[in-house]
């Protein structure tokens, strides 16, 4: 009987989080394919999910005006930072996809926060013209801060991970092959001969200039 009793109290004292995670994140679950993702940048410019394909991803949705977000974005720099040029058993680099919730008309609070909290990957989202915000409906965001982590070909590794779960989710996948690593290196790096991925820089022809008789 105590060892049935413990095992329902375990099961009340996870069931809260569990159903916390689901409510921040409906319309992806892991294994499943993440849903394309197709939006303007604050410059403008369209920038799709696919187009980071063969890489880990966080797809990190959040706003300019959520305090949660914001107390987050250090973590998220930090992670970007620390990962954004390793080699992965599930991807060659790592890189964020922000979306942000930020409403119609709060495109300069949007840009502002970019800055401020030193959110240096190009990959920034938003619906700030206007209507919907098609990423926000089609995984269901109901809670921000939240996110995705997908693999090379797309699929859902992890949903609504932060901090140090974030960390010890990529940290498992870093690759120790060598083998693989060079693999990884030289497709980053074609023609690449020299150590740490660099280009051999090719030699320049010098002509000899002819003296004056």
């Amino acid at each position: 009987m105590k060892h049935l009793f413990r095992l329902s109290l375990a099961a009340l004292l996870l069931l809260p989080f569990s159903l916390r995670a689901q409510q921040r994140l409906g319309g992806v679950a892991v294994g499943q394919a993440a849903p394309e993702i197709a939006m303007k940048s604050p410059a403008g410019d369209t920038l799709r999910l696919s187009q980071l394909r063969g890489k880990v991803v966080l797809i990190d949705f959040w706003a300019s005006w959520c305090r949660p977000c914001r107390m987050e974005n250090p973590n998220v720099v930090r992670t970007w930072k620390k990962y954004k040029d390793g080699y992965f058993t599930k991807g060659n680099g790592f890189e964020v996809f922000s979306v942000s919730l930020d409403r119609p008309g709060g495109g300069e609070a949007w840009k502002t926060a970019i800055a401020t909290d030193s959110l240096g990957w190009k990959w920034h989202v938003g619906a700030v013209d206007g209507g919907q915000n098609p990423a926000a409906t089609t995984y269901q965001v109901a809670f921000i801060p939240t996110n995705v982590v997908i693999d090379a070909s797309g699929t859902v590794l992890a949903t609504d991970v932060h901090g140090t779960a974030l960390d010890q989710l990529l940290e498992g996948l870093v690759e120790k092959d060598p083998a693989r690593i060079a693999a990884m290196e030289k497709e980053r790096n074609p023609g690449s001969t020299m150590p740490g991925g660099k280009k051999a820089k090719s030699a320049k022809k010098v002509k000899a200039q002819k003296k004056a008789p």
